[in-house]
């Protein structure tokens, strides 16, 4: 998927309950600005680095690449301060009309946003 291979001194490193930095297999978020999608990861899967690339397989099997220029980190509320499901109006994950006053008091960490551009089109 990127072009940085996953080496022994990352494989090895203290995983976030041991004080280290995100797990070396995670779901993430690809976003493609200049196109204007998006679409987040079913399954774990290295975080890239800025200035990596990332493959992207097509339904029709053509191959697009795409190279990484931002990785956002994200925060969220956790379970336990955000609203029921019930109250959400479209379903699960939509917003509420409803402002939140208060300041959240637990955070959890959100899918990493991985910001890529589209690198010249060649098929393979």
């Amino acid at each position: 998927m990127t072009d940085t291979p996953l080496t022994d001194e990352r494989a090895d490193a203290p995983r976030p309950g041991e004080g280290g930095g995100p797990p070396v297999l995670m779901p993430w978020t690809l976003v493609v600005e200049d196109e204007g999608w998006s679409a987040d990861l079913e399954h774990g899967a290295p975080l890239p680095r800025i200035g990596d690339r990332v493959d992207f397989i097509a339904d029709d099997g053509d191959l697009r690449s795409f190279r990484v220029s931002d990785v956002v980190h994200t925060v969220q509320r956790s379970p336990g301060e955000r609203p029921p499901v019930r109250e959400e109006h479209a379903g699960p994950n939509s917003t509420l009309d409803a402002p939140v006053d208060e300041p959240p008091r637990e955070l959890r960490a959100g899918l990493p946003r991985v910001f890529v551009t589209a690198e010249a089109s060649e098929r393979r």
